[in-house]
C-alpha cells in the first residue's frame, strides 16, 4: 500500500471529501465535489529512510483544506471558514498519529491561508509536512 492509499483511507474515515492531483488539474475536478475538501497535492519530493532491513518512503506532501466561500467574501465570514479549514486539519494530523502507519507528527506544522487560488472560489489552509512509513518495504522484496 502506498503513502497515498494509506492517507486517503485516513481521510476517508473523516468523511470529508478527498482529492489527489496537482493544482491545476484539481482545478477543474473541484469545481464538481462536495465541501469541505481535503487535497492532496502530489508530491514534488521526498526521500527514501533506507535501513539494514527496510525501506521506508518518506514524502514531502502538501495538504489543503478548502471550503467554498463567496466571490466578495467578508473577512469575517472567511475568518470562520479558515477556523473550520484548521479545525479539519487538526483532525487529519491526530489521525494521521492515531493510524500507527507513520511516525508521528510532531514540532512545528506550518500553514498558510489560500484565497481564490482556484477557479471555484474557496478560502482554507495549506499545510506542509514530510509523511515518513513506519513499516515501509523489507529490502529483501526489492
Amino acid at each position: 500500500m502506498t503513502v497515498e492509499e494509506r492517507i486517503k483511507a485516513i481521510a476517508g474515515t473523516m468523511g470529508i471529501t478527498y482529492v489527489f492531483d496537482n493544482w491545476s488539474t484539481a482545478n477543474v475536478k473541484l469545481d464538481n465535489v462536495e465541501f469541505p475538501v481535503l487535497l492532496n497535492v502530489l508530491p514534488a519530493s521526498g526521500r527514501f529512510v533506507v535501513g539494514k532491513a527496510r525501506l521506508a518512503d518518506a514524502p514531502n506532501c502538501m495538504f489543503a483544506f478548502l471550503d467554498k466561500t463567496e466571490f466578495d467574501f467578508d473577512g469575517t465570514n472567511n475568518d470562520a471558514i479558515i477556523e473550520r479549514c484548521k479545525d479539519i486539519s487538526k483532525k487529519f494530523i491526530k489521525a494521521i498519529n492515531e493510524s500507527g502507519q507513520f511516525e508521528q507528527i510532531e514540532g512545528d506544522v506550518p500553514y498558510s491561508v489560500v484565497y481564490d487560488k482556484l477557479d471555484v472560489n474557496v478560502t482554507g489552509i495549506v499545510i506542509e509536512m514530510q509523511v515518513k512509513e513506519l513499516a515501509g518495504t523489507p529490502i529483501c522484496k526489492l
